[in-house]
């Protein structure tokens, strides 16, 4: 999995320039966590939106007119914003940006193609991909099945079992299970005739972790 193919394209973008409180209204309007900064097509830097709210936040507890008067009319993006944050590029695997958002702790990063940003990678994708692949607002079946011995041998004597019950895949994943260090199978399908697969399970002697129905 490549990152330029699971990133938000053309993300919304700031101006380095804009007042923060202007910029507040923006992150309103967009409902978004982080921004990337970019002027004239120059990519920045990194904004969030938790970081405008804690100046504006500062500012009013401090009780200070002038530094409520200098977050209001001088305070600018490139006051607050990431300089030089920790990127993506736009041929890195998904793989390695999890590595890289675990490692630095960051929920958004900016994809760069070169000294250009094409697109941001986040939480949000992370979500929608793992969405897509458990066929999320499809109404699928599904089940997860341990995985013994040999894994692709496993994998392929269940998958024989199966299909001669009219098994269609459409999502096939294996997850590690943290606690006991053993693969799951996670399969989502359409079928009509879940009992007669999960018969063919039992007598099989697959253990079954679980099992989601079609919801009609």
């Amino acid at each position: 999995m490549m990152v330029k193919n699971w990133m938000t394209k053309h993300p919304e973008t700031i101006s380095s320039d804009i007042l923060a409180r202007e910029a507040m209204h923006v992150f309103e309007e967009n409902q978004v966590p982080f921004m990337p900064v970019v002027d004239g097509g120059q990519f920045r830097g990194l904004i969030a939106r938790r970081d405008l709210r804690e100046a504006a936040s500062w500012a009013i507890a401090s009780q200070d007119i002038y530094e409520i008067q200098y977050f209001n009319e001088r305070l600018k993006v490139k006051d607050i914003m990431v300089r030089k944050p920790v990127t993506l590029a736009v041929d890195d695997t998904v793989e390695a940006a999890l590595d890289k958002a675990k490692n630095f702790g960051r929920s958004f990063l900016p994809v760069m193609d070169g000294n250009k940003l094409v697109g941001t990678l986040s939480n949000r994708d992370f979500t929608h991909a793992l969405d897509q692949l458990l066929g999320g607002g499809e109404g699928l079946c599904g089940m997860s099945v341990e995985i013994n011995g040999n894994t692709k041998v496993t994998i392929e004597q269940f998958l024989g079992d199966i299909f001669s019950a009219g098994l269609e895949i459409k999502g096939l994943f294996t997850l590690k299970d943290a606690a006991s260090n053993t693969k799951r199978l996670v399969i989502r399908f359409e079928s009509q005739v879940l009992d007669k697969i999960l018969s063919i399970i039992e007598q099989k002697g697959y253990k079954l972790i679980e099992v989601l129905k079609l919801t009609e």
